[in-house]
């Protein structure tokens, strides 16, 4: 048994010399055509959505959080990503359509934070100034993280809080392109050496 590596792209074929090191002149080529081969996928698939009991909110254990949400169940997604986003500080990727859920799991992560590590801070980076505006808002109701003492702000072009709002913020609000440019100095920024959780 031999295994050959194949890389991308594929060439047409490869040929495969095999020479005996016990007779002289024992040799033989054979050529191995890739026509029409399909490689596997070098990553695994995507994480599927498993069948699993809608997790209480309860299970946050924290009145002040379980207070910000008017339904009494985690949907599917969040409820699978519960235990990482909530016990663990292991980094996550969650990639799911629109409407699915993705700002609570993050706000899940995110209650985690205060909850584990008080006194950091975190940086929500919305693609668009005006998503960024509207999570802002969102954030700043008596119904959200307001409600329960955190204050969030927003730093994008439009609106550049001064450093005591900064300092002060439980949840900074940007852009790419402008966080981009506040942690480039982050050794002169205390409030960038403060963050704990990125979402």
């Amino acid at each position: 048994n031999f295994t050959i590596p194949i890389s991308e792209p594929l060439p047409p074929q490869y040929y495969v010399r095999v020479i005996s090191d016990r007779w002289l002149g024992s040799e033989t080529s054979v050529a191995v055509s890739f026509k029409g081969l399909v490689l596997p996928q070098t990553y695994p698939p995507d994480t599927e959505l498993l069948r699993v009991q809608p997790l209480p909110v309860t299970a946050l254990f924290n009145k002040e959080a379980e207070s910000m949400y008017p339904f009494s169940h985690f949907n599917p997604i969040q409820t699978q990503m519960f235990h990482i986003g909530y016990h663990t500080d292991h980094n996550i990727l969650l990639g799911a359509p629109t409407g699915s859920g993705k700002t609570i799991s993050a706000e899940i992560c995110i209650h985690r934070l205060f909850r584990k590590y008080p006194g950091k801070k975190v940086i929500y980076i919305a693609p668009l100034k005006a998503l960024a505006r509207e999570r802002l808002i969102a954030w700043s109701r008596k119904k959200s993280f307001a409600g329960i003492g955190r204050t969030t702000v927003e730093l994008t072009g439009d609106a550049t809080p001064d450093a005591r709002s900064l300092k002060k913020a439980d949840i900074v609000v940007t852009t790419p392109e402008k966080w981009d440019g506040v942690s480039r100095s982050w050794q002169s920024r205390a409030y960038v050496k403060q963050v704990g959780l990125v979402v």
